[in-house]
């Protein structure tokens, strides 16, 4: 089932539904599942088990913490991937300052050796 749980609104006569096929209305009914329309003007079919959650899941909060705090809806956000030369520079960081070290002893030994010992 997923998370976020629509309001029931009515329960449907199920042979007043024209969005589903007989065969599906006698397998439904076979299971003990009827029809409800939800918040969304979509049809559901439920057991009696899930209905009853379904009309008691806004009760099982204090109705003052209702008020105050609104439940906050997630929103799906993609994983950010970073640039493949970013991602280089922060894993070998010491490497590369070691190696532009080494390359500025070698360039002012080479530019200067006459001031070596």
């Amino acid at each position: 089932m997923p998370k976020r749980r629509t309001i029931i609104v009515e329960e449907l006569d199920p042979q007043g539904i024209d969005s589903f096929s007989d065969a599906q209305k006698e397998f439904y009914a076979s299971m003990g599942y009827k029809p409800y329309m939800n918040e969304d003007d979509k049809i559901v079919w439920l057991s009696p088990e899930l209905h009853s959650l379904r009309i008691h899941a806004k009760t099982r909060r204090p109705f003052l913490s209702r008020l105050i705090f609104k439940k906050k809806i997630a929103i799906p956000q993609r994983r950010r991937h970073r640039n493949w030369f970013v991602k280089l520079i922060r894993h070998n960081w010491l490497l590369f300052l070691i190696l532009i070290g080494v390359m500025a002893f070698v360039l002012f030994y080479m530019n200067y050796y006459y001031l070596a010992p």
